[in-house]
C-alpha cells in the first residue's frame, strides 16, 4: 500500500471509531460507508473493504464485535461494535494546551495548498473537535496569539475544485487511469492527456500530479514489421492549476516500483530530465557558504570547509535541468568544478548574459548621443 492509501485508510479508521462509539447500536458495513460518505471522507467504498478497515480496528487492540442486525428489506447481515474495553480509553479527548492549539491552527495555514484533499478536511474536522473541548477564553486567547506568527508569502487561498481533487484522488488511490485537459505554458488551448497518478506531490506552495503519460498505442509499418509504440514511462509532474478537466476511467494500472519520494529524494526541484543524474563538486565562495549550508544547496551534499572560509560541495547524483538555474542565481559566489561540460555550459551563459547586457548598454548611450 502506498503513502496516499495508508493516510487514507488512517483517516477512514478514526472516523469509524469515532463513529461506533457514538452509535447507540451495531452498524453494517453499509450503514457504516452511508455515514463516512456523510462526512465527507469517501466518495464511494465497497461494503468488502469497509469491513477490511473495521478488521483493522481489531488488529491493533480495539474491542471490535460482530453481531447479525436485520435491515429494513428483512435480511440479515453483519454488523459491527466496539464494546467498552480497551480502546475507549484510548480515544478519550485529551486536554488540549496553548501551544498545542497554536501548532495546529499555524499547521492548517501551510496546508492551505491542498483545500479541498481529504489532508484539509481531516485537520479541519480534528480542529472542530478541540473546539468543542477547548473553553471559549482559550480559544481567544489562541485567536489572539496568531498574529505572533507570520507565514511569508502567504499561502494561496483554496485553489481547486473538490470534484477535480476528488477525481484525482480516486485515481492515485484505486490506481486507474486519469484523463485530464492540460494547458501547457507555451500552450494556446488545453491538449488532452491520458496519465497514469500515482502521487500528488506539493511544491512551493502548488500541487502536481505525478504521473506517466500514456501513449496511445499505435500500429507502425515499416519495411520488415509492424510494431506498436510504448508508453512513457517517465514520470512528468502536472501543475493542477493548468489542468481544466479530470475524468477516471476503468483501465487499471500497475504502480512504479519505486516511489515517487525516493524519486525526488536527489533532487533539489520537481524539474529533471529522464537521464540518470551524475556527480557534482561546487565551490561556494565565504559570502555565501553560510547559505549554501542552511539552506542546504541540495538534500544530499557533503560539505567540505575551505581554510578561507568557503565551502566545497560534494554532490553524488545532480540534474543538470535543476543544477544550471541555481548555479546561475549564484552568480560569481559559485564555481563548478565538475563535471566538466557543464562548467563549460556556465562559462558560455555567463558569457551571453554579459554580452546582452554591454550590447544593451552600448545601444541606449548611442540613442542619448542622438537625442542629445
Amino acid at each position: 500500500m502506498d503513502a496516499l492509501s495508508r493516510h487514507e485508510q488512517l483517516l477512514r479508521v478514526f472516523h469509524l471509531i469515532d463513529i461506533l462509539f457514538e452509535a447507540r447500536q451495531p452498524l453494517t458495513a453499509a450503514e457504516l460507508r452511508d455515514r463516512l460518505r456523510d462526512r465527507g471522507v469517501i466518495d464511494e467504498m465497497s461494503e468488502k473493504n469497509i469491513g477490511r478497515d473495521v478488521a483493522f480496528l481489531g488488529r491493533f487492540g480495539y474491542a471490535v464485535k460482530e453481531s447479525r442486525k436485520r435491515t429494513e428489506r428483512g435480511t440479515e447481515r453483519k454488523a459491527f461494535s466496539i464494546e467498552p474495553g480497551r480502546g475507549m480509553h484510548e480515544l478519550a479527548m485529551p486536554a488540549v494546551s496553548l501551544p498545542e492549539l497554536l501548532s495546529l491552527a499555524a499547521a492548517r495555514e501551510f496546508l492551505a495548498p491542498l483545500a479541498g484533499t481529504f489532508y484539509w478536511r481531516g485537520i479541519g474536522q480534528l480542529l472542530g473537535k478541540l473546539e468543542r473541548v477547548a473553553t471559549p477564553e482559550l480559544l481567544a486567547y489562541a485567536e489572539s496569539h496568531k498574529e505572533g506568527l507570520v507565514v511569508h508569502p502567504k499561502p494561496a487561498a483554496p485553489k481547486y475544485g473538490a470534484r477535480m481533487l476528488s477525481a484525482v484522488n480516486t485515481a492515485i488511490r484505486n490506481a486507474v487511469e486519469l484523463t485530464i485537459r492540460y494547458q501547457g505554458l507555451a500552450d494556446a488551448r488545453p491538449k488532452r492527456i491520458v496519465i497514469r497518478p500515482e502521487a500528488l506531490v506539493l511544491y512551493e506552495g502548488s500541487i502536481y500530479i505525478a504521473a506517466r503519460r500514456v501513449i496511445a498505442a499505435r500500429r507502425v509499418a515499416d519495411a520488415t514489421a509492424t510494431r506498436r509504440t510504448r508508453a512513457d514511462d517517465t514520470v512528468r509532474f502536472y501543475k493542477l492549476d493548468r489542468v481544466v478537466e479530470a475524468r477516471q476511467s476503468s483501465r487499471r494500472f500497475a504502480r512504479r516500483p519505486e516511489s515517487i519520494e525516493a524519486l525526488l529524494a536527489d533532487s533539489i526541484t520537481i524539474y529533471r530530465a529522464a537521464e540518470p543524474g551524475r556527480r557534482y563538486r561546487v565551490r561556494i565562495d565565504a559570502e555565501r557558504a553560510r547559505w549554501a549550508c542552511e539552506k542546504p544547496f541540495h538534500p544530499r551534499q557533503r560539505v567540505r570547509r575551505q581554510a578561507d572560509g568557503g565551502v566545497v560541495l560534494e554532490i553524488e547524483r545532480a540534474w543538470d535541468a535543476e543544477m544550471m538555474p541555481q548555479l546561475l542565481a549564484l552568480g560569481s559566489h559559485a564555481e563548478v568544478l565538475e563535471p566538466a561540460d557543464v562548467r563549460e555550459a556556465i562559462a558560455a551563459e555567463a558569457g551571453r548574459i554579459a554580452a546582452r547586457y554591454t550590447g544593451r548598454g552600448l545601444r541606449s548611450v548611442g540613442a542619448r548621443s542622438v537625442s542629445g
